[in-house]
This record gives C-alpha cells, sequence and structure tokens, in this order.
C-alpha cells in the first residue's frame, strides 16, 4: 500500500509538472502570436503614417510654391506685404534701431518698404525707430540649402533678438499650429482618438 501511495504521488507530481510545463508552452505560443499581430499592426500604422507624411509634404511643396510666386520683387502687392512685415517686426521688437536683411533681389522693394513702415512705426509709437539694412543677404529662392521665399528678417543692432518675418518663416508657424486642422482636413477625423485639441 506504501508502494501504491509513493507511485501515485510520483505520477500526480509527474502530471502536475506536465501539465505546468504545456501551460507555460501555450502561453508561450499566444505571446508569440500577440507580439506577431501588433507587430503585424504596428507595420500597418507606420505606412499609413508615412502615407500622410507624404500627403502633408506634397501640400508644403504646393504652398511653398504660391509663396515663391507670391516673394517675386515684381509681384503685385510685395512691397505693400514686405511694408506690413517691416511694420510687423519693428512693433515685435520695439527697439530704436532695427537691423533688417532681406534676399539680394529684394533690396529696393526692401528699402522701400523700410522708409513706409517706419513712418507708420512713428505716427503710431511716438517714438522714432532707425531703420538699417543688412550687410548680409537672406538666401535666394534658388539656393539649394535653404531658399527663401521672400520678406524679412529683422534684428537688434546686437543680433541677439530678432524676429523672423520670411515667408518661409511665416509658413512655418502656420503650418505648426494649424497642422491639427489642416490633417483633418486632409484625412477626416480618426474614428480612434478620443479627444481633440480643436473645436473644428
Amino acid at each position: 500500500e506504501e508502494f501504491n501511495q509513493e507511485k501515485n504521488r510520483i505520477v500526480q507530481d509527474e502530471r502536475a509538472r506536465v501539465k505546468k510545463e504545456m501551460e507555460r508552452k501555450f502561453k508561450q505560443v499566444e505571446i508569440q502570436r500577440r507580439i506577431s499581430f501588433s507587430n503585424e499592426v504596428n507595420a500597418s500604422r507606420l505606412k499609413v503614417l508615412t502615407a500622410r507624411d507624404e500627403v502633408v509634404t506634397a501640400v508644403k511643396t504646393v504652398v511653398m510654391n504660391e509663396l515663391f510666386k507670391l516673394g517675386e520683387p515684381s509681384s503685385t502687392g510685395y512691397k505693400d506685404l514686405c511694408s506690413k512685415l517691416v511694420l510687423q517686426g519693428l512693433y515685435q521688437l520695439n527697439e530704436p534701431l532695427v537691423i533688417i536683411r532681406c534676399r539680394k533681389s529684394d533690396v529696393s522693394v526692401v528699402q522701400g518698404a523700410m522708409a513706409d513702415a517706419a513712418k507708420t512705426f512713428k505716427a503710431a509709437m511716438g517714438k522714432e525707430c532707425k531703420v538699417e539694412l543688412d550687410k548680409e543677404n537672406l538666401p535666394a529662392k534658388d539656393d539649394a540649402i535653404s531658399p527663401c521665399a521672400g520678406g524679412v528678417k529683422l534684428f537688434t543692432p546686437d543680433f541677439a533678438i530678432s524676429c523672423d518675418n520670411t515667408l518661409d518663416g511665416r509658413m512655418d508657424v502656420v503650418l505648426a499650429q494649424k497642422m491639427p486642422e489642416i490633417k483633418i482636413m486632409l484625412f477626416g477625423r480618426s474614428a480612434t482618438r478620443t479627444h481633440c485639441d480643436t473645436d473644428m
């Protein structure tokens, strides 16, 4: 009888060990299945995000091409636009002396805009603001590294503080602020998103 009890105990222990081993292997298979599924889902999401990024890049390219047209020194309204960009920069910096940098092709347009903006600034603020053209120029629109569509950059005399009022800089700011809305217009609302950053 003691032998049978010992035999039963050994058989029970072995059964428990085999059952535990089987459960461990089933768990391992389930974990591998979940990992594989997760990898497939992530790869699919990555493809969608890459495609969306390509669409956004294409939109940016279209906008930049329009900005290049707008930033032609001969285009209608460019001098007025430069005057407004200079004036806004003068208000933002609010300094007695401001240095203005523009593209080489825009020098004559910006010089006229500087005079107009300085007069408007004096009338509005009741104080003089001397405006000087920087000896350095912004990159041309066909620059290979960082083409500039037009506009101006304004600096304090020590160049410590600046105001980027180039058309490119303005576009970057608008895109950064409006990107959630732009993505909703392009791709619609996400069905899985539980919150929204904007009230659209």
